[in-house]
């Protein structure tokens, strides 16, 4: 309602007022909220007392604002530049986790660049696609690699991302190659990363390669073993969203956990 907004904008200039914020410049208080403040700084505190004393919660948590002029953004996103999965959590309890795919920026790609990899573990529990493609950033994973966020590229391929899906042609293994992540390579090998797929501009990651120890890597690469094969076969055949009823399968406990990587 009318008077529901006012009540709300009303608070956020008494906020603003009370911490000694110009609320007159114009692009300041008008199109953020104390929300999006204290999210983006990661403070648990002050966004628990802003959401108990907002009657409309679920409104306010999704309330978008223009940052730096090219990018929407809600609370959930700048939560995820802090890295704060408890802070994400909460603010999840009001708020959709699912984001816009026309979007040029989501919280669980900003949580996977900057390798937060709780907060990504949290997106992905409360059903994020993980292989949600972004113009112009590609999957959450090919983020990760491009920064060589190591433990945040493990977790999402334990979690279910797929391993062949990167930005366009460019795969993961194209970005863990060309930022030199020799860990980041092992691991995407690993889980079955295609050493001959080619880019857009007719590359393999061979091709890109410039250290030495990962063009060893590529050049030496063989075919897994059949229970590697299987494993892999598996997990594709579930899927990110039934990977956690691979304990319903009809398999000993032990090959549960190899399939789970646990």
């Amino acid at each position: 309602s009318v008077g529901g907004y006012l009540h709300d904008k009303w608070w956020e200039v008494q906020y603003y007022v009370g911490v000694g914020v110009r609320v007159h410049v114009p692009g300041s208080w008008a199109d953020r909220t104390p929300l999006h403040d204290a999210a983006l700084q990661g403070r648990l505190l002050p966004v628990k007392r802003l959401l108990s004393q907002v009657q409309k919660r679920q409104r306010f948590v999704n309330r978008w604002n223009v940052w730096s002029g090219l990018y929407i953004v809600t609370p959930l996103f700048n939560a995820c530049c802090s890295g704060n999965p408890t802070l994400l959590g909460l603010l999840l309890m009001y708020s959709s986790a699912h984001h816009p795919a026309h979007l040029l920026r989501s919280p669980i790609h900003e949580a996977a660049k900057r390798g937060y990899t709780a907060c990504v573990e949290v997106l992905l529990s409360h059903g994020v696609n993980a292989d949600i493609h972004l113009a112009g950033m590609g999957t959450p994973l090919y983020c990760a690699c491009e920064t060589r966020r190591l433990d945040c590229v493990r977790r999402l391929l334990i979690l279910g991302a797929d391993v062949h899906c990167g930005h366009g042609l460019d795969t993961p293994l194209h970005a863990a190659v060309r930022a030199c992540g020799v860990m980041e390579v092992e691991l995407l090998l690993e889980h079955g990363a295609d050493v001959k797929c080619r880019n857009s501009e007719d590359k393999t990651p061979l091709d890109m390669a410039t250290d030495n120890y990962i063009k060893h890597l590529l050049q030496t690469a063989g075919p897994c073993s059949l229970s590697h094969l299987s494993r892999l076969c598996i997990r594709r055949t579930l899927g990110q969203k039934r990977l956690s009823r691979a304990k319903m399968l009809c398999l000993p406990h032990i090959l549960i956990n190899y399939v789970l990587y646990q």
